[in-house]
């Protein structure tokens, strides 16, 4: 079951209302609340998702639970085992290199096709997305938990308003599920102190001046600087998926070692006795 991080079920802060989406109904809010709890760390890689204990965990009914456990299945976070149900999605070296090669490459795309096809509308958008943005204080994990979530959401929503321009719901979706996969790898791997000290607010402001600009050459240079900057926090989630996949595959060999019989050694022979003649 979750860990003590809280839940953002649980969260109050009045600012983090304007950031959380619309949720008509249960199964709006069992959807959001779960993946943001997957996302967050709230429950870690492989853990089975339990339908019962999660209506008690929530307060909703069963089907809420079982219709946002099925729509997570396609973005990643969630994955189903023949006969044994749904569980969180595993976590994996490889699988970390994939994603955010994804991520950054899908993220390049759209917005290249945001420049090119965003209107005014849509710059008054990033406009007014970025000015709210700038008004939120970064918080790390070692911070508050509703803090650390407000800074979180106001960091993705002015990512997604600036890619919105694209016209393109498909890609925006796949740069949503990814970019949840990726966060959720530095929530449950990264050392955030290298990034203590960025400035996020004066990166993005740039990066705004550049699109409303329509500077594509300054543009491109800004976004890999933005990616660049990050790259510590890469670097030390390979480095402690590493060290846990060299931990498991040792563990593994010891108990192979521990599991297979010795070494089946050649019946013997009886020995014939020589017969002497009389």
């Amino acid at each position: 079951m979750p860990r003590s991080l809280p839940s953002v079920s649980t969260f109050t802060l009045p600012e983090l209302e304007p950031l959380t989406p619309e949720l008509p109904s249960p199964t709006d809010k069992a959807t959001f609340w779960l993946q943001r709890d997957i996302v967050r760390g709230v429950f870690l890689p492989d853990e089975r998702l339990k339908v019962e204990q999660l209506t008690k965990f929530y307060g909703v009914g069963h089907s809420p639970i079982r219709e946002a456990i099925l729509l997570l299945s396609s973005t990643g976070l969630v994955v189903h085992e023949h006969q044994k149900g749904y569980r969180v999605a595993p976590t994996s070296l490889a699988d970390y290199r994939d994603v955010i090669d994804a991520h950054q490459a899908i993220y390049q795309m759209v917005l290249a096709k945001a420049v090119e096809r965003g209107d005014e509308a849509w710059e008054e958008r990033v406009v007014v997305v970025l000015h709210r943005t700038m008004k939120v204080r970064k918080v790390l994990p070692d911070g508050d938990p509703q803090a650390r979530e407000l800074w979180q959401r106001a960091y993705k929503t002015l990512h997604r308003e600036l890619l919105s321009g694209s016209g393109s719901p498909v890609l925006e979706k796949i740069y949503r599920d990814l970019g949840d996969r990726a966060e959720r790898y530095l929530n449950l791997y990264a050392d955030f102190e290298p990034d203590r000290n960025r400035d996020h607010h004066a990166e993005h402001r740039e990066i705004v001046d550049a699109l409303i600009a329509r500077d594509g050459a300054r543009l491109t240079k800004l976004v890999d600087r933005f990616f660049a900057g990050t790259r510590p926090l890469r670097d030390n989630v390979f480095r402690r998926l590493q060290e846990l996949e060299g931990s498991s595959h040792a563990t593994r060999r010891r108990s192979t070692a521990r599991s297979e019989p010795p070494a089946a050694r050649a019946p013997l022979k009886p020995v014939r006795k020589a017969r002497h003649r009389a």
